[in-house]
């Protein structure tokens, strides 16, 4: 490990921080983890509203650790761009719990029992991919601390993946231009759309997280 490394991740002042990300992390996997379940047994109303509340608690449980983060930040004589790194760090993880749970709010508000088993298929193809993403994007932050070269090829494997999604958006979007009359109000039918917008939007912002972790593996090496 070079120094630079040491610095940035073995010293006490960044510790409890690196820590917290690590924690907003693990919050942020999970709630996409749920999201996919929830799509998976979409089809009970009662158990698609349980899976929002837990994604709703694991969204506002990770809002306090980025809030306790900017607190600690705060107190540490950090190097400004170990701070500005670290923070936009987080954010970037933030936005993609933000939109697992905007997710989540529109599918328990909208009847996706009555879409076609093609289209709820790929929706539910895409929340799989979305956790397969985020999982290897948290292997990318993890290697951040010990072998960066490693961070950056879970970087490439997250655009890789963030492009297999892409496509699966794609057939999505094919899907829900032929429902046809399948028993939905207008407004319904338009949520559907931002359903499909939101889940693709998790997938950009962990490519989004995967190219700020790529830039801090390439300073630290």
């Amino acid at each position: 490990m070079s120094e630079r490394i040491l610095r940035w991740f073995g010293d006490r002042r960044t510790e409890t921080v690196i820590e917290m990300t690590h924690r907003h992390l693990g919050l942020t996997t999970e709630a996409v983890r749920q999201l996919h379940e929830m799509v998976r047994t979409a089809s009970d109303e009662q158990k698609k509203k349980d899976f929002y509340e837990t994604i709703s608690q694991q969204e506002m449980r990770a809002d306090e650790v980025r809030r306790e983060m900017v607190t600690e930040l705060s107190k540490r004589e950090l190097y400004p761009s170990e701070r500005d790194d670290l923070m936009e760090l987080v954010r970037a993880v933030d936005w993609i719990a933000d939109w697992a749970r905007e997710a989540a709010r529109i599918l328990v508000i909208i009847p996706f029992v009555k879409v076609t088993p093609e289209f709820k298929g790929t929706i539910e193809d895409m929340c799989r991919e979305n956790y397969s993403i985020v999982r290897v994007l948290a292997k990318c932050i993890h290697a951040l601390s010990s072998n960066p070269k490693k961070a950056m090829e879970y970087a490439d494997q997250v655009e890789l993946l963030e492009a297999d999604l892409d496509d699966l958006y794609g057939t999505a979007r094919n899907h829900f231009v032929e429902l046809g009359d399948v028993g939905m109000t207008r407004g319904a039918i338009i949520l559907l759309n931002e359903l499909m917008v939101a889940i693709e939007t998790v997938s950009d912002w962990c490519e989004n997280t995967a190219d700020i972790a790529r830039a801090i593996a390439i300073r630290v090496m």
